[in-house]
């Protein structure tokens, strides 16, 4: 890129002016560069001194000390994307905190490197932080550095933990306590249980919920998410097979903004599909694969009866049949209904769309 970018500054005077111009090097996307090198991040984040945005996702060249480096250079930095940073240490949280104290967004998931003393410098600089995704940063992130990014940004929006199995409870309390405006908290496959999923009901402004595979929580708990926060939109609830019919319904009651309803390998039956029709005007997208108990009976009667539904997940629903949803297919032809067939079916047009040829034992084979 850096190449590139010399070889065209020498073709005249105004090309060399546009190439440098510090107002085209206010964001500095390099997701997926693989190549970039130390010097090259540090020659375009000092081609600006209002550098707001830098997105290194999958950048695996890069070292910590480079990043370090460019980072001093961004005092004006509001969104800091490092994804699967895997040679990135504590040394980048710290500068940023010395230094980007007006950062909003910071993502960085993967970054398995990371550890609490880290997350407690960039805290203490960043008070206006609104968003942070630490998913899979190792058993290193525990309830500490998550305190102190609470207790140090109240202003959050959206807060992403998953995979992050040393969070628990005592996180998800002090969070709910100390950033009232929350919008999307992601909780999957952490450490939090019961007393967590209860303190969430202070969030009056959530909008967006993952909750799954948590087997500490408790059907009733669950169910009373939706009365406390009224306009949730999108919950997941996956992967936890205590929650069942009633508690579903009771979600479904009292969110009167649900769209998204995700329920993959809860305990779902056609007793919930042939009765949430009737509490719903908003839902469109509903997932239940995995559910055994679920029947073509059920199916046809949640078609019929909600309205507002447009999306039907039924992957690995193994007690509906393939002609039931093909029936259906045809008869109610705003709904997309998932299975594994269909989505097989997806693929392979457009793998021919694409150039592939198949012949007629291979598509037999897939389907």
């Amino acid at each position: 890129m850096c190449d590139l970018l010399h070889r065209a500054s020498l073709v005249c005077k105004l090309w060399h002016q546009l190439v440098y111009d510090p107002d085209l090097w206010r964001r500095i996307d390099l997701k997926y560069q693989h190549k970039v090198t130390d010097t090259q991040l540090l020659t375009l984040t000092q081609i600006s001194d209002r550098v707001t945005h830098i997105d290194i996702s999958d950048t695996h060249n890069l070292t910590s000390e480079a990043v370090e480096h460019a980072l001093k250079w961004c005092t004006h930095l509001r969104s800091l994307h490092m994804s699967r940073g895997y040679k990135l240490s504590d040394g980048v949280l710290e500068v940023v905190g010395q230094n980007c104290h007006r950062l909003q967004t910071l993502i960085m998931d993967g970054c398995y490197k990371i550890t609490n003393r880290g997350l407690l410098k960039m805290a203490e600089g960043c008070p206006d932080l609104r968003k942070i995704n630490l998913s899979r940063c190792s058993y290193r992130v525990t309830d500490d550095g998550v305190l102190a990014v609470a207790e140090n940004c109240p202003r959050l929006r959206e807060v992403i933990l998953a995979y992050l199995s040393e969070v628990t409870d005592t996180s998800c309390v002090r969070l709910c306590e100390m950033c009232p405006d929350l919008e999307v908290v992601t909780l999957m496959f952490s450490g939090v249980s019961e007393k967590g999923v209860r303190a969430l009901t202070k969030l009056r402004k959530l909008k967006v919920l993952d909750i799954s595979s948590l087997p500490g929580i408790s059907p009733a708990d669950v169910a009373s998410l939706t009365q406390y926060c009224p306009d949730l939109e999108a919950m997941n609830v996956s992967l936890n097979p205590q929650i069942d019919d009633a508690c579903l319904l009771q979600v479904v009651k009292y969110g009167r903004k649900l769209h998204l309803l995700q329920c993959v390998s809860c305990h779902v039956t056609d007793h919930f599909m042939s009765e949430v029709g009737k509490y719903t005007k908003t839902l469109k997208n509903l997932d239940i694969g995995w559910c055994q108990e679920v029947t073509d009976n059920g199916i046809r009667t949640l078609s019929a009866t909600c309205q507002s539904l447009r999306y039907l997940g039924l992957i690995r629903c193994d007690a509906v049949t393939a002609d039931a949803v093909e029936e259906l297919v045809a008869k109610y032809p705003q709904i997309t209904y998932s299975t594994f067939i269909l989505e097989s079916k997806k693929l392979i047009e457009r793998a021919r769309r694409e150039g592939f040829m198949f012949n007629d034992d291979q598509v037999n084979m897939l389907v």
